[in-house]
């Protein structure tokens, strides 16, 4: 007799299909997520005064609009008095709809409603929908579904189990810039002038992170222990230990000043490890990782942010 084939997994749904606006026609952001709004309110009371449900979340896209993904806006607000998540989703009539992001048009609409108090809720809902439309194609592909109840089964199925704790890797963003260990103190230097950025991560030909190349480790990499050690540096008149560095710095690889003291958690920790991981060692950045491979960054800006403001 044949085996049945397994169900793709599921996970534990913050919405059903009677959530889902399908095949909406055109309208402006403000006009949609309204309606979004009063759907959820229509069917969970507790949400209270619909209106005012709607001026938080266009509050909170007026400050900043939310795009997931490309394609994807994900308008949020916190509420107070409501105790659990609720999430609507909309789709276009026609493949999109009349506003978009930096990516172009919006083709989906996640919107998110969370408790005020518990900030980790709206991170696993988000984490959770980035990672069902990460694939290449996958907003266009929800945008063209027939029905609320396919719409539904699409983000439920494969999706991440809400009920587990938000992690590192829900708070985490993609590393837009990274060093090589066999890149030399030149391309550092270069990277670093042209970013603004203070410290680069510099991984090994697998994309394991091996060290940091920071501004503060070339400082110390151009001055001499003794130099640092003198009260009067006014006898120095010009800049010869940069100098130095300057004659070699294309023959210096950055293994040889790459700095092993950068905060660093694991994807999976809990996000709470973050804030530990940066305090402990007062940096302004948490790199993540999957075993010793580099797969993200958390800036102290992006953690207050998520924690205290999204």
């Amino acid at each position: 007799m044949p085996t049945k084939p397994q169900a793709e997994p599921c996970a534990v749904p913050v919405f059903s299909e009677k959530e889902v606006l399908c095949r909406v026609p055109g309208t402006d952001a403000p006009g949609l997520f309204a309606r979004m709004v009063e759907l959820l309110a229509a069917g969970h009371p507790e949400i209270g005064d619909p209106a005012k449900a709607v001026a938080a979340v266009l509050e909170r896209e007026k400050a900043a609009p939310s795009f997931l993904a490309p394609g994807v806006a994900m308008p949020h607000a916190r509420l107070e008095g409501i105790e659990r998540t609720y999430v609507a989703v909309a789709t276009p009539e026609k493949g999109a709809f009349g506003f978009g992001g930096p990516d172009g048009p919006a083709r989906v609409a996640v919107l998110v409603l969370t408790p005020r108090e518990t900030p980790a809720a709206y991170l696993k809902v988000a984490a959770a929908i980035a990672r069902r439309l990460d694939a290449p194609g996958a907003a266009e592909k929800v945008a063209s579904l027939s029905t609320a109840a396919e719409v539904a089964a699409f983000f439920v199925c494969g999706g991440a189990d809400l009920r587990e704790p938000a992690t590192a890797g829900d708070l985490m963003a993609p590393v837009t810039e990274r060093l090589h260990e066999t890149d030399s103190v030149k391309d550092a230097i270069d990277l670093i002038v042209r970013t603004g950025l203070s410290e680069i991560p510099v991984v090994d030909k697998e994309g394991d992170l091996v060290g940091v190349a920071s501004a503060r480790a070339l400082l110390r990499t151009c001055l001499p222990d003794y130099l640092l050690w003198m009260e009067n540096l006014s006898r120095f008149s010009d800049f010869q230990p940069f100098e130095t560095l300057m004659h070699k710095e294309s023959s210096t690889w950055l293994a040889d000043i790459t700095d092993d003291g950068y905060a660093a958690v694991q994807a999976d920790d809990p996000a709470i490890a973050v804030a530990e991981a940066m305090a402990r060692l007062d940096a302004d950045r948490c790199y993540v990782l999957r075993g010793a491979r580099l797969v993200g960054m958390v800036t102290l800006p992006r953690f207050l942010h998520n924690v205290f403001r999204d």
